[in-house]
Formats: structure tokens, C-alpha cells, sequence
């Protein structure tokens, strides 16, 4: 696997999930010489005195190295440790000390290209602490998540997972230099929103898989209930001006392009087939201007007091607020495309509404209950959609004794925002298997009667692109005869979408 290359300008969200996922990294030697030269910038500022609040508290006795007496820094690192809840699992913490790294990086922190360094080099040793979900606000930066890992890093105490193992700080980052901070680096370390900016970046990469599925699964349901082709006809979107929609309906008339379900002489469809290239669009230009935000946010100063020119400025670099109201505008998108989806998963159980397909699209529903409760699984998901998309950026309790007085809670949104994508992708899966379902009918020319009765006409032809993603869901789940268990095909179908397989572009989260 290719090494990432932090140079505090160019960090991707594609760089993060890869790092995440594995990937090596390596300090840019750009960086490395402009980390040296801030940092000696910080130290010719000389007093103590030009410094403010915990930076300088944390000074401690020893004005010429600056670094903060060991019981300073104890006392700082662990009053910041009161994370609670479950563990951030090892993939979120590592994008988690890539993104804090590339901020550091960046050189306006005043910090040693050591303190950027220590943290690549567990990375490269798969080296994780162990850090608590919750517990942050998302203002003056993630500063208990990001204590939990400093904690580690200063061999303070703490745990991390090395190995296979749990061991205690010092025996994980054994082998490892010893990194002992300056108090500049040690403030540095923490205040910054980089938890958020990390699982905003792992939000964008997977909307985009999800968005792209979602193309292919409407494909297929659009030819499972013979669907009009007018509502993807680029004129009509091309007239609207709006990019999303544009790109959505052009994907669409390349997948349908030789289609013999979907045609000009239908009745205009309901809504949530008709409307689905502009619904789609919106969320792809969401997903667009997100991943705007969220790459100016890995790649900027996100910590406080700055060194720039160098002068030491203080400013709220660390409110995390551009990271909460994308996230939050991104789930709301996200939950359009579940909701949606949701609706023609029923349009295609509903045998009146189907296109004489049969009521949960199986035979002899007075025996069996087909995607019946499939439809219910879909509709509790997208309830739980509904419920996680209330904006956390819109609420703020103070901290701080009233000088930290608004918060952004990105870190809430940016969880929840994860949250939506995991339930998306099972309530697409679900689409996927209900549509594979509904074209094995049309390809044998199968209609039926409203009261069940099953006559058979010419046999069908999907159009290729939607043949070979029927056969891709084919091979993790067979055509449903009489009921079985649900919940095995749901999870191998869901499992597919996630390993990219209907994009032929293998990947995973």
C-alpha cells in the first residue's frame, strides 16, 4: 500500500480512510523544515508573559526549554482525560492522530516535527489508544478524546491496543522514542476539533460509495416497476441547471441506456421514482460542498494561540463549528436518499402499486410473507434516519465557567452522520434485494391478476449494466421461493454494498 504523505496542505479524506484503513505515512520533508522553523519562532518570543490561559499555566519552572515540569503536564493531560462511553474503534482513532498529525504539520502550532513524528510512528507500529466516544463538545477543540491519546503519547499512563493486545502506555510505545512535549505541544496535542474533522472525512469517502450504489439500486428498481423514462431525460434536468441532478439523470440514462423495461409510453411515476434523479442530485451536491468544508478543515490551523510571522495570536480557531453544520447538512441529505428509498421498497411489495408485480413479491402470499418484513425493517431505518438528522449544531450548553459560552457539538454531528450512513446502506441493500427480486419476474414475462393469479407474457431483458448488478446480488442471496430466514441475506447483501461490489471497485468500511 502506497504511503500517505503528510505535508499539513493536501490531507484528503480519501487520505484519512486510507490511513484508517492501514496506509503507512511519512512526514513531507516541506513540513518537517517548517515545523523546525515556527517552532523556533515560538521559542524566540522568549517570556512566559506573551502567553495566555492553560498555555501559560502550563509553563511551569523551566522558562529555557519550556517545558512544562512533569507534574504540570500530569495534571493537565489527565483533568482532560474524562471521555465516557464506548471505544472509538481503532480505524476512527487512527484517522483521528492522522488528522491532529496533519494540523501539527501544518506549521502554525509552534511544535517540533518530533510531536508530528511520534504520532506517525505509532500509526506505522499500529499503535492505538484507547479513547472514549463521548465526552466532547466540539469547541475549545476535542480536548478530551484528544487527551486520551496524548495521555498514551506522553507515557502518562493510559492503555492502547498494540499487537492484539491492551497494554499499558508504556509497554505499547516501547521501542518507540520518547517524546517529552513542550507546553506549547502538549496544548497543541488537544485543542483542536480533529475528532470531528476525522470522522467527517470517513463520512464523505462513504457517502460517495453510498451515492453511487444508490445510482445502480434505482437503476434497478426503475426497470422492476417499468418505469417512464422521461424523468431522466437530460433536457428536462439540463433546463433545471441544478449539477447534482445533471450528473444523477446522466449516470442513469448510461445504466438504462438499453433497456427493454423502461420506456417512454408509461404513466409519469410516483414521486419517489420520478423525483429520484433530483433528490439524488441534492444530496450529491451536499456531498460536494461537505467535502469542501471538511478538506480545508484537515488541511487548516485548527488550534490556539497561533504562531504566524512570527506572532502568537490568539483567536477561536478551534470551534468546531464548519465541521458540526456540514455534517449536520450532509445527514439531513443522507436521509433524504433513505427515506426515498424506503418508499419504492414499498411501491415494489405493494402489489397494486408494483406494476402487477405480486404482494411482497412472492407467490402464494397466503402462505408466505416474502419482503413484508424486509418493507418494515426499511421503514424502522428510516425512522432512526429521521430521528439522528435533528441539527446538533444548533445546540450549545456552556462550559468553562461561562468563557467557553458556545459550542458547536460537531463531534455529535459528525457520529450521527456515521450513524445515518451505516443505516442508509441497510436500507439500500434492502432496495437492492427487493428490486433482483422483482426483475426475476420480468425476465420470465411473469404478471399477475389482483387477485393473485399468475399469467406469463414475452420474456424481459434488463439492460446490462442492471443485469450484472442483479447477478452480483445473485450471488449472495438466491431468488426467494417460500420464506426462510431474512436477516442472513440482509446482512450478505449489506456486507456486498459496503465491499463496493456493485461499483466493481473493491473497498470496504
Amino acid at each position: 500500500m502506497t504511503s500517505v504523505i503528510l505535508d499539513g496542505t493536501s490531507l484528503s479524506p480519501q487520505d484519512v480512510v486510507a490511513v484508517a484503513y492501514g496506509a503507512r505515512v511519512e512526514l513531507a520533508p516541506s513540513a518537517h523544515a517548517a515545523m523546525t522553523q515556527n517552532y523556533q519562532a515560538w521559542v524566540e518570543l522568549g517570556s512566559p508573559d506573551v502567553l495566555a490561559g492553560k498555555e501559560a499555566w502550563l509553563l511551569g519552572a523551566d522558562e529555557k526549554t519550556r517545558e512544562p515540569s512533569n507534574k504540570r503536564l500530569r495534571a493537565f493531560v489527565e483533568s482532560h482525560c474524562a471521555g465516557v462511553g464506548e471505544l472509538l474503534p481503532d480505524k476512527h482513532v487512527r484517522a483521528l492522530m492522522l488528522t491532529r498529525a496533519n494540523v501539527l504539520a501544518g506549521a502554525c502550532s509552534g511544535a517540533r516535527p518530533e510531536a508530528v513524528e511520534v504520532l506517525l510512528a505509532m500509526l506505522n507500529q499500529e499503535i492505538h489508544p484507547l479513547v472514549p466516544m463521548r465526552g466532547s463538545v466540539g469547541a475549545a477543540g476535542d480536548l478530551a478524546p484528544l487527551a486520551h491519546i496524548a495521555r498514551v503519547v506522553f507515557r502518562l499512563g493510559g492503555k492502547a491496543h498494540r499487537d492484539g493486545s491492551v497494554l499499558n502506555a508504556d509497554q505499547a510505545m516501547q521501542g518507540l522514542p520518547e517524546f517529552v512535549p513542550t507546553s506549547k505541544e502538549a496544548l497543541s496535542f488537544i485543542n483542536g476539533a480533529s475528532l470531528a474533522a476525522a470522522l467527517a472525512a470517513i463520512a464523505c469517502v462513504r457517502a460517495e460509495k453510498l451515492l453511487s450504489n444508490s445510482e445502480i439500486i434505482l437503476a434497478m428498481t426503475m426497470e422492476a416497476v417499468v418505469a417512464q423514462r422521461g424523468c431522466i431525460d437530460p433536457r428536462a434536468l439540463k433546463s433545471r441547471g441544478q449539477t447534482g441532478g445533471i450528473r444523477v439523470a446522466q449516470r442513469l440514462c448510461e445504466l438504462l441506456s438499453d433497456s427493454e423495461l423502461v420506456s417512454d409510453e408509461q404513466h409519469p411515476d410516483a414521486f419517489s421514482i420520478r423525483c429520484a434523479p433530483s433528490i439524488l442530485g441534492a444530496a450529491r451536491d451536499t456531498l460536494s460542498y461537505v467535502e469542501q468544508i471538511i478538506s480545508r478543515e484537515l488541511n487548516g490551523a485548527c488550534d490556539n494561540p497561533l504562531i504566524i510571522e512570527n506572532q502568537l495570536i490568539e483567536a477561536g480557531n478551534f470551534h468546531g463549528a464548519p465541521i458540526g453544520l456540514a455534517m449536520d447538512h450532509l445527514k439531513i441529505a443522507l436521509t433524504q436518499v433513505a427515506t426515498v428509498s424506503e418508499r419504492r421498497t414499498f411501491r415494489m411489495t405493494h402489489g397494486d402499486l408494483s406494476g402487477r408485480l405480486p404482494s411482497f413479491l412472492v407467490e402464494d402470499t397466503g402462505t408466505n410473507s416474502g419482503f413484508m418484513l424486509a418493507q418494515y425493517t426499511a421503514a424502522s431505518l428510516a425512522s432512526e434516519c429521521k430521528g439522528l438528522s435533528m441539527p446538533a449544531s444548533v445546540d450549545s450548553i456552556p462550559t468553562g465557567q461561562h468563557h467557553e459560552d458556545h459550542v458547536s457539538m460537531a463531534p455529535i454531528a459528525a457520529r450521527n452522520c456515521l450513524r445515518v450512513i451505516e443505516a442508509l446502506a441497510e436500507i439500500l441493500s434492502i432496495e437492492a434485494l427487493c428490486a433482483a427480486q422483482a426483475l426475476d419476474f420480468r425476465f420470465e414475462g411473469a404478471h399477475f391478476t389482483a387477485n393473485g393469479e399468475k399469467q406469463i407474457g414475452p420474456p424481459r431483458k434488463a439492460a446490462s449494466a442492471v443485469q450484472k448488478a442483479h447477478d452480483t446480488i445473485r450471488s449472495v442471496s438466491k431468488r426467494w421461493t417460500i420464506d426462510r430466514v431474512m436477516h442472513l441475506e440482509l446482512e450478505a447483501c449489506s456486507a456486498m454494498l459496503r465491499r463496493s461490489e456493485l461499483l466493481g471497485d473493491p473497498a470496504t468500511w
